[in-house]
């Protein structure tokens, strides 16, 4: 959890980098950027999603990388972009946002892809990327034509917000959401807390591995950071892969 104050933790704006994630770590490598801290980039130049593919990054979206504590509870370790997607789906909440996490780690709204979470660790060091489409959505053009889902954004539930202003909201709710899960959650009581928040949850879906497509009912997840799909009849616990509608 957090050892701070919310009223210590600083937030970095800078109008360009490369990446949101490449600045936090050289200001962790600088110690200038401490468990709580966050950087915010108004334009990406080489933003990066999940298995390092481009992050579309124009102007008016959030591109934040926030520095976790290091190392999370030990029961949390495999669960970290379910717990972040977790926390910042309360935090969207707060705002009157519905919203639903796709596993791995995605943030759907509106059935759309409306963010990501991308969890990087070394050196000791762990911090969270958070890209969230605030005021628009990469074309389809811009997305691989092999996405899972359409993209979306918050322009209609959350008009006029600044990335700004709005990061010091989301990531305030996200703190506090953050410490209350690490700190009064037990490993069940997580998984039982965030079903209801599963995208998918209880429908048939597809799930995308390297040696197939798995078909199966959405069951919730596991321990391990898995879903759980029912089979004809029987679970089957996927650990890696890209769900499919």
């Amino acid at each position: 959890m957090f050892k701070r104050s919310w009223r210590d933790f600083k937030v970095i704006e800078l109008q360009e980098c490369t990446s949101s994630l490449d600045t936090a770590w050289d200001l962790i490598t600088d110690k200038r950027l401490l468990p709580g801290d966050s950087v915010i980039c108004l334009q990406q130049t080489r933003g990066r999603g999940r298995m390092r593919r481009n992050w579309s990054s124009p102007p008016g979206n959030i591109y934040a990388a926030l520095h976790l504590p290091a190392p999370a509870p030990e029961r949390f370790n495999s669960l970290l972009s379910i717990v972040l997607g977790f926390c910042f789906q309360r935090a969207l909440a707060c705002r009157g946002i519905q919203a639903f996490i796709k596993w791995p780690n995605d943030l759907v709204v509106d059935s759309g892809k409306a963010g990501g979470i991308l969890i990087e660790e070394k050196k000791g060091g762990l911090l969270a990327g958070i890209g969230i489409n605030l005021k628009s959505a990469p074309k389809d053009a811009e997305m691989r034509r092999d996405r899972s889902m359409q993209a979306s954004d918050l322009s209609r539930q959350w008009p006029g917000a600044d990335p700004a202003g709005a990061w010091a909201q989301l990531v305030y709710w996200g703190h506090f959401w953050y410490d209350e899960t690490l700190c009064n959650y037990s490993l069940i009581d997580f998984i039982s807390e965030v079903k209801p928040y599963l995208w998918l949850l209880n429908q048939k879906v597809r799930v995308e591995q390297d040696n197939g497509v798995l078909e199966g009912y959405l069951q919730g997840i596991d321990g391990s950071g898995g879903i759980m799909l029912e089979c004809s009849g029987r679970i089957k616990h996927v650990r890696t892969g890209a769900l499919l509608s």
